[in-house]
């Protein structure tokens, strides 16, 4: 699975498992409120591992482009590489 879908799925359930109980105990746009706070802070140590694998997937991504565009110019200059 794609590292960037599989964090936002994660971040998505860590807001639902934080939410989804408060609900039942406090008013629904405060319980949602505090639940993005709680899930950022819980997100930002529970989810390391797949934070830097998605910021590796995309470090990738942007080099392998990086390396495509040069390549595309040097053949338009007419340069051999």
């Amino acid at each position: 699975m794609n590292p960037v879908a599989k964090y936002f799925l994660a971040r998505a359930g860590l807001f639902a498992a934080v939410a989804v109980p408060l609900a039942f105990f406090i008013n629904l746009l405060l319980a949602l409120a505090a639940a993005l706070l709680v899930s950022m802070v819980l997100g930002f140590v529970l989810l390391r591992g797949q934070r830097e694998a998605m910021i590796d997937h995309i470090d990738a991504a942007v080099k392998r482009r990086r390396e495509e565009k040069q390549r595309l110019r040097a053949e338009l200059a007419g340069d051999d590489a």
